[in-house]
């Protein structure tokens, strides 16, 4: 990756457009209901900046009462982060990712937790469960979690589907440390 692929996707707001892309294709519309603490224009600037730099491509566009509705998604034969790219990361580099991604869940937590909600009826909740696992085991686990949210991921904003968002982190002990 990039020097400038790193900055494009440490923003915020361009690291929520990658994320609701990261499921499928989207409209402005699509993402201005997923992402509605983000001005319009705001959003178009980051839209633009991420297709400029071709981490993101317009797939249509189609004319609604004289205006283009353009439908974003992600570039295929280009991913944001490969696999190969995360390994040739330093620890401090991977901590700015991870330090961006947190300021993007934080956001996301305070537009909840701000506007009235309704923290008996709502789904809303945090924990932190620590698993001790075997390697075999760990993959079994991603392997079961990967399998289970297949079938919701590509589900769209309608009436019936309410947005909920799931944060996965996981973080093992240092290595070297002491085992009791």
């Amino acid at each position: 990756m990039t020097e400038l692929n790193t900055d494009l996707i440490l923003h915020p707001v361009r690291m929520r457009i990658i994320q609701h892309l990261s499921k499928g294709a989207a409209t402005v519309h699509e993402l201005k209901e997923w992402m509605s603490d983000v001005p319009q224009a705001t959003l178009y600037r980051h839209l633009n900046r991420l297709t400029e730099n071709k981490i993101i491509h317009i797939v249509d566009e189609r004319k609604i009462r004289g205006a283009v509705e353009k439908t974003y998604a992600m570039q295929e034969d280009s991913p944001y982060l490969t696999v190969e790219e995360l390994e040739q990361l330093s620890g401090e580099e991977h901590l700015k990712l991870f330090m961006t991604f947190l300021s993007s869940v934080t956001g996301q937590a305070k537009s909840y937790l701000l506007k009235d909600p309704d923290l008996t009826g709502d789904s809303f909740g945090y924990n932190q469960l620590d698993l001790y696992l075997t390697p075999d085991e760990l993959k079994e686990l991603n392997k079961g979690m990967t399998e289970l949210l297949s079938k919701f991921k590509s589900n769209r904003p309608t009436k019936e589907h309410d947005k909920i968002s799931l944060i996965q982190m996981l973080i093992p002990d240092p290595k070297g440390r002491d085992t009791q």
